[in-house]
């Protein structure tokens, strides 16, 4: 069973995709859905590298976390955030 959700493009993609659908005789759908399997399947390596940076940053703690969401070094964010004091 599928379902549909709308996806934002500029015009020209979505007349691209809706000539592409003409001519092949296929679905706006299909086409979109080839083209992200495509994509996924030619960038196998960049998205790999994604992953093992997306766990790398997870792995790392709080201070890595904020570090990679906001565009610093972790040295600089606990740098800024100064050391927790226990009582």
């Amino acid at each position: 069973m599928s379902t549909q959700a709308p996806i934002k493009v500029n015009a020209a993609t979505k007349d691209r995709v809706r000539y592409l659908a003409a001519l092949t005789d296929t679905t706006q759908a299909e086409i979109v859905e080839r083209a992200v399997t495509e994509y996924a399947t030619r960038h196998a390596d960049v998205i790999a590298a994604g992953l093992a940076r997306a766990r790398e940053v997870l792995a790392g703690g709080d201070v890595a976390i904020a570090a990679h969401l906001l565009g610093e070094s972790p040295e600089a964010i606990k740098r800024v955030a100064g050391a927790r004091r226990r009582r």
